[in-house]
């Protein structure tokens, strides 16, 4: 992940907020398929065995008589237009259960383990290190802040000059030599700054200066043992007793700058990321980030434009299937710089098969694959063309679609008088490859199983089930602002994650039917935004919808 610019970082929390709108529950009229869920009866509905209800088995028979389903569904009132042409994609299994699950934090084994396979014999150290600025780092941005001050005059004499100002508006000749004086100080007051920076600043990094021995330890521990380090003193802030991590990075020797992180966190969630790039080293935040399958895309086109983002990145030489990364692009006139080969000549099957290789190596064996291929990343102004592999867990030939159902709820108060998060993320693995091998390792949020609370479920018949998607989907879709267009081109059986309602630290893997597509929002005829992936989820045990940002 590359530096986070002040345009990006709003356009990705714009585009929490309107995912979180999208996809939250509105209530139901009847208050019954949304409202009051208990997790304990739902378990008592899956054990049920009346007249009523029907086992997978029959289930699977019943829905499989259905070889496509196409529907309409239109609410005016809604504003919410949605065509459905989809195929019933049903599980290869004899039965569906429910299970308890929590989140699973990372061992030691593992990241050794992790670190074997992916890293080899290269040497790491601390990630810490990534943090000392050399004098190149400085020296470039002394020479920002000098081009900053010349094209802040160059502008002032536009200004002077420029005709379309009336003559007796603006500022004054006086006053915008003023300006330029205020602003010429403030930049000379930091480059002076910066220049003593620079003085004691190293030429390069000393690698052998951050010595790790590849253990995951307490960030309190760490933190402590580190009280000048400005990086751990950031992770004790976000972190409680009991959270763990490990940063390491190579020294770029061999061509590559290896980034290992590894985090347990209470609040936001577990992961390991491995990245292998050839510029510099990656850098990740502690909290778990959406996979790039799970982002949803904030304004299918350019603002201001009728230029979608495909096109707009094809004028612009950016190859193949383009993923976004939320940069907001203030003109055209725009050059893209690519991170490495604009190409890989490995096979997708054998990109596929290195990708399966290195799980089962790892032990995470029961992932199957959900989605992959060759795309392009967006990292602001740069890109990378790798082939991108997601897995999702899957339990019994039934797989955990996950995007049905994640967790995200506000704690208590925080003595800074904000609010403790907490998030939890679906799990996920993505693989990246390109011709020099595995370039990419991401594990979110691991599952346990701690128990089958109930095996092979009863469940509701696809027909009971497609009734209650017809009724909610212009609920769950509609918004006060804009008309909303969807097309749903996938519906399957799958598992999904919930969150029992009162703990947050433990939930319950449920059969669920996903209703999968696409859903545009627009304003007056333009498209604001899109949200991709599973637009409703309904429990196949008690028909009532899932809240992705609920859980439940």
């Amino acid at each position: 992940m590359g530096k986070m610019t002040v345009k990006k970082l709003a356009a990705l929390l714009c585009a929490a907020v309107l995912t979180a709108s999208l996809a939250a529950c509105q209530e139901d009229p009847e208050g019954s398929i949304v409202a009051n869920k208990d997790m304990d009866k739902l378990i008592e509905e899956g054990a049920a065995s009346d007249g009523s209800r029907v086992d997978a088995g029959e289930l699977i028979e019943d829905a499989g008589k259905t070889e496509a389903y196409k529907t309409t569904i239109e609410s005016q009132n809604l504003e919410v237009k949605a065509e459905v042409d989809a195929q019933v994609e049903l599980p290869e299994a004899e039965k569906l259960s429910i299970y308890r699950v929590r989140q699973k934090p990372f061992t030691q084994e593992f990241l050794d383990k992790a670190r074997a396979e992916l890293c080899g014999d290269v040497e790491l150290y601390d990630g810490e290190a990534t943090r000392v600025r050399t004098k190149k780092d400085i020296e470039w941005e002394i020479q920002s802040w000098r081009q900053a001050v010349a094209e802040h005059e160059a502008h002032s004499e536009e200004m002077k000059n420029d005709p379309n100002i009336p003559e007796g508006e603006g500022f004054t000749a006086e006053e915008i030599e003023e300006q330029n004086k205020a602003y010429r100080e403030e930049a000379q007051r930091e480059i002076d700054r910066l220049q003593e920076e620079y003085e004691a600043a190293p030429a390069e990094i000393n690698y052998a200066g951050y010595p790790t021995d590849g253990k995951l330890r307490s960030v309190m521990e760490l933190s402590g043992s580190k009280p000048d380090s400005e990086y751990y003193t950031w992770m004790k802030d976000l972190s409680i007793d009991g959270d763990q991590c490990f940063y390491g990075i190579s020294d770029g020797s061999d061509g590559f700058y290896r980034t290992l992180y590894v985090q347990n966190n209470a609040d936001y969630s577990n992961q390991l990321i491995y990245r292998k790039d050839m510029e510099e080293h990656a850098h990740f935040g502690i909290i778990v980030e959406d996979t790039i399958f799970d982002t949803h895309t904030l304004n299918p086109r350019l603002p201001g434009t009728g230029t979608s983002y495909e096109e707009f990145f094809r004028a612009h030489g950016v190859p193949g299937n383009v993923l976004p990364d939320g940069t907001v692009f203030d003109s055209e006139d725009i050059a893209f710089t690519p991170l490495g080969s604009t190409t890989v000549d490995m096979p997708e099957e054998e990109a596929e098969s290195l990708a399966q290789e290195l799980l089962d190596k790892l032990g995470l064996t029961g992932f199957a694959l959900e989605q992959g291929g060759l795309y392009t990343e967006m990292d602001g102004l740069n890109y990378r063309v790798n082939y991108i592999f997601s897995y999702r867990r899957e339990e019994g030939g039934v797989v955990l679609t996950q995007s049905s159902g994640g967790k995200f709820q506000y704690g208590n108060s925080s003595p800074d008088g904000g609010f403790n998060k907490q998030l939890w993320p679906g799990e996920c693995i993505e693989v990246r490859v390109d011709d020099s091998g595995i370039t990419g390792f991401r594990y979110n949020a691991p599952l346990e199983i701690t128990e089958t609370v109930v095996e092979g479920t009863s469940l509701k018949t696809f027909d009971e089930v497609k009734g209650i998607f017809e009724q909610m989907l212009p609920i769950v879709l509609a918004e006060s602002d804009y008309e909303c267009k969807a097309k749903v081109d996938r519906v399957r059986l799958s598992y999904s994650r919930i969150s029992e309602k009162d703990s947050f630290d433990t939930g319950l893997i449920v059969p669920v039917w996903s209703f999968e597509g696409r859903a545009t929002a627009y304003s007056e005829g333009y498209p604001v935004y899109e949200q991709s992936g599973t637009l409703l989820a309904v429990n196949a045990i008690d028909g009532s919808v899932i809240d992705a940002d609920l859980g439940y």
